[in-house]
């Protein structure tokens, strides 16, 4: 019993790396896909704070009070009479969003004289200015039109079905492609996600290379491996978005399988050409993995690359995660073929070849040093030895 205890620690501890390769390639990037899935559930973001205050306390502005309180994107936690308690909320973030309603709200309304409510937004929380901003702007122009057609009804005696041609002489269709219901999850979880498996793959192609690597073939043969490792984990950490919190997909499956091969083959290879070229394992995780967190960033897939300064631009053209990040988001929303993305595959397709000529390179490089430096070794072991001998 106790030698079999002991086999079975020793190969524990002789498998233990395979396990903590499964658990960071496999093990958290699922783990992260239900917690990023749970915590966005709302697909948008809703139930911002919002703090109103009505100067007029007429009608009119108790009618526009209602729109903001039965809309799911607010939630009204403060009234007030005073325009300072916006700014100070606001500032201890117990609010959002504020609402200022001016005195002669209705009478200006009712005048014609454009009454101006002023709206505060929380600019620290981008992501919750854009929801509130956007949906303010609805409210407001519904409630101007539908007091506008009252107007025009009343002093005219036109039908409603006619007063709206002479409230809203031009007309704006608008229409959000691919994205219609403006769920930030849907372009947001999909490259948060990568960019945890990215990290995983760099940390499993340096932990995959051994001090005594005898054959680059088996070295190569183990990338695959890892890439195809790293495969297996997108498409669990997406399927869970797919199947349990309604992330779409559109775009070519078959597409995506090439992109997502090429992208882990490749990142697993940087990680081995780096712990090539750096023998000592934390100094080549380091090295490998820490630029690697940034691409998300440098990528344009939290801002838009066209929107950064030039040089920007220029170092992101040499980033995987702009060639499968972006097109794995486009391949969710859009319903695109293979040809979209075929410059893309073909980047990803040459950063795999690039991958593996510069590790074959490195490992010939230092084998051939190594045996140069066995031979001069052995060389002088040789000539001392005769020394000795002639000596004696």
């Amino acid at each position: 019993m106790k030698e079999k205890l002991v086999k079975f620690i020793h190969l524990g501890a002789k498998f233990k790396n395979l396990f903590f390769s499964f658990l960071f390639v496999l093990g958290i990037p699922i783990i992260c896909s239900f917690i990023l899935g749970y915590q966005m559930e709302g697909h948008q973001v809703q139930h911002i704070p919002t703090i109103i205050v009505d100067h007029d306390n007429s009608q009119f502005s108790k009618m526009l009070i209602n729109e903001i309180k039965t809309n799911e994107i607010f939630n009204v936690t403060n009234y007030s009479d005073r325009d300072e308690d916006v700014k100070d909320l606001i500032g201890q973030e117990k609010v959002r969003v504020g609402v200022i309603i001016p005195k002669d709200f209705s009478k200006d309304l009712a005048s014609g004289n454009g009454p101006k409510v002023l709206i505060c937004y929380d600019g620290t929380q981008m992501s919750v200015t854009s929801a509130a901003k956007a949906r303010m702007s609805e409210i407001l122009l519904t409630i101007k039109t539908g007091y506008l057609k009252k107007v025009v009804e009343g002093k005219l005696g036109i039908m409603p079905e006619v007063s709206q041609n002479y409230v809203l002489p031009m007309y704006f269709n608008y229409r959000l492609l691919n994205n219609p219901t403006r769920n930030y999850i849907n372009f947001f979880i999909p490259g948060m996600i990568i960019s945890i498996i990215q990290v995983s793959l760099v940390m499993l192609g340096v932990d995959i290379v051994r001090k005594d690597e005898k054959k680059y073939s088996w070295l190569w043969i183990k990338g695959i491996l890892g890439g195809l490792l790293g495969v297996i984990s997108i498409g669990i950490s997406l399927g869970i978005q797919f199947k349990y919190f309604a992330v779409p997909f559109r775009g070519t499956v078959n597409g995506a399988i090439i992109l997502t091969l090429l992208f882990c083959i490749g990142m697993v290879n940087y990680g081995v050409l780096i712990r090539l070229i750096l023998p000592e394992k934390i100094l080549a995780l380091q090295v490998a993995s820490i630029p690697v967190l940034f691409t998300t960033i440098l990528a344009g897939f939290t801002f838009p690359l066209f929107a950064m300064p030039s040089y920007f631009q220029e170092i992101a053209k040499f980033l995987p995660f702009l060639y499968y990040g972006e097109s794995i988001r486009d391949l969710c929303l859009k319903n695109i073929g293979i040809e979209y993305i075929l410059p893309q595959i073909n980047w990803l397709f040459k950063f795999v070849l690039y991958m593996w000529i510069a590790s074959f390179g490195v490992f010939m490089l230092k084998k051939i040093i190594k045996k140069r430096y066995e031979n001069i070794k052995n060389e002088k072991n040789h000539q001392q030895k005769t020394e000795e001998v002639v000596q004696v």
